[in-house]
């Protein structure tokens, strides 16, 4: 294997286990660049303070860690406490906040959102078997919606499958179906029984996506836009097929093949199900704070989904666990997303309604290998809560 199939392999492989690690291990910017906040309201004095505060942090992480750019938005509730933007993307245009980017991994619980409001409605039990929908899939009697979504099916993650890692570095471009992917899922042993262990896979998600558009007779895209985009306001969003993107583009670099290239139009349908999708930083903000307060759910769907229901399987604790799509970490829900050149993190504190939303698009510097906007969002919130800083490692 040559170096630049090497250096891919390790990347994707470490976005399977990124999630897994950080729940256990948890038991090009020049001082002329600026950041924005376009803000609309008039801020307090105590953040007007924060946002400067957040953006010379940014601008600072930006430079050390050899970025070409990077956005970011911060909210207390509602109340938008800082909107930027930092470097250049595409090279040798400002970043902008309204540009769009690959969402990536927090698509995984507006999937598990929707679940559970199918669930209720009765179209599609989270307990009853997939084989209704999926007869043919290796084990669909036992496997249910409510473990594609907590990642307790034990399918194999197909990212991880040396095919898959082949194809992918030789032609990023590749557009992926689901059969493909899940071809590669069952080309490998299962991990375990469905149901009595934990193990973070793609492929969980490929195939609840699949199940959700059987049980409802809708495209996934249309089922996230009429009942997460829409709701939310999330106007510049959308679940992509292709790798079209609208203008203006915040562009990903990456040098994870061995050269330092533009790998904006990477084929997201790598990730199907999980990951493709485009949006601006502040649409992915209204996402996770609608996330973190259960606005899309009812009241009893909504402690379902935050509640620790994998406790105990694999290294999952009550403190430190996986559900529904999202991490959580000593009290934080946690999003960490890593494609193509675009490196994010999302997270959310319950107890001051805390936002923080940061992605990144790497240098030709840049360790391709690390998540480079944890360091970031990280020192944002322990900026913002420093008696409780979130605990994310960086994979």
């Amino acid at each position: 294997m040559n170096s630049s199939h090497h250096r891919t392999r390790v990347r994707l492989a470490a976005l399977s286990i990124a999630l897994t690690v950080a729940i256990a291990t948890a038991a090009c910017s020049s001082d002329e660049d600026s950041a924005t906040n376009t803000s609309s309201a008039s801020p307090s004095t105590a953040s007007s303070q924060e946002s400067t505060e957040i953006a010379d942090l940014v601008r600072r992480q930006v430079a050390d860690l050899g970025l070409s750019a990077a956005v970011f938005g911060v909210w207390r509730g509602d109340d938008e406490i800082a909107l930027g933007a930092v470097g250049e993307s595409p090279i040798g245009v400002p970043a902008t906040t309204d540009m769009q980017l690959r969402v990536g991994q927090p698509m995984e619980p507006m999937l598990s959102t929707v679940l559970l409001q199918l669930d209720e409605e009765g179209t599609l039990p989270l307990d009853q078997p997939i084989a209704k929908w999926e007869p043919n899939f290796p084990r669909a009697e036992t496997i249910t919606p409510r473990m594609l979504a907590n990642s307790t099916s034990g399918i194999s993650d197909y990212v991880t499958d040396p095919q898959f890692l082949k194809l992918f570095t030789d032609n990023p471009m590749k557009g992926w179906t689901s059969q493909e992917i899940l071809n590669l899922a069952n080309s490998r042993p299962p991990l375990f029984e469905p149901g009595t262990s934990w193990a973070y896979a793609h492929s969980d998600l490929t195939l609840l996506g699949d199940v959700m558009e059987k049980a409802t007779g809708k495209p996934l895209g249309d089922l996230l836009q009429q009942r997460v985009f829409d709701p939310l306001g999330m106007d510049h969003s959308s679940v992509v097929l292709t790798s079209k993107m609208d203008e203006p583009i915040l562009h990903g670099y990456t040098n994870e093949r061995g050269v330092f290239e533009d790998s904006t139009f990477w084929n997201p349908t790598a990730f199907l199900h999980s990951g493709n999708m485009n949006a601006p930083v502040a649409d992915v903000g209204k996402w996770v704070r609608a996330l973190g307060t259960g606005e899309l759910l009812s009241d009893k769907a909504f402690e379902q989904q935050m509640a620790p229901t994998t406790a105990g399987l694999g290294s999952m604790t009550a403190d430190k666990f996986f559900s529904f799509g999202t991490g959580h970490l000593d009290g934080w829900l946690v999003m960490n997303p890593s494609y193509g050149g675009y490196n994010g993190l999302a997270l959310y504190y319950p107890d001051s309604k805390t936002t923080i939303v940061v992605y990144a698009t790497l240098g030709p510097t840049t360790n391709a290998d690390l998540n480079n906007a944890v360091p970031m969002g990280k020192a944002i919130g322990t900026l913002l809560e420093p008696d409780h800083p979130p605990q994310v490692p960086t994979p």
